[in-house]
């Protein structure tokens, strides 16, 4: 909705009589909207860099939670062994 000749030289005005009164504040909406930081990822190589490190960072996370598990730790021991030298001892000394 545009404003009509009348409105815009009052809008026009008042940010005159801003400018005057508060410069500070008369510059802080000047800046408004705009873009004041560089973008960081604005670059193709970049984000496909970041995609990578993303991506073996998640499958390090993924191996190490594997082999810390109770199922990683424990694969390939046996639970027998403990339990058949208890008994291997107890019948030798009862035997002997």
């Amino acid at each position: 909705m545009a404003l009509s000749m009348e409105e815009q030289r009052m809008l026009d005005e008042m940010e005159r009589q801003l400018a005057i009164d508060d410069p500070k504040l008369a510059s802080r909406f000047n800046t408004f909207g705009q873009q004041r930081t560089p973008r960081l990822f604005a670059s193709q190589r970049v984000k496909t860099i970041v995609g990578l490190l993303a991506l073996a960072l998640i499958a390090a996370i993924t191996v190490m939670m594997f082999v810390l598990s109770p199922y990683g730790a424990h694969h390939g021991t046996t639970s027998h062994t403990p339990q058949r030298g208890a008994a291997n001892s107890s019948l030798s000394k009862g035997s002997g």
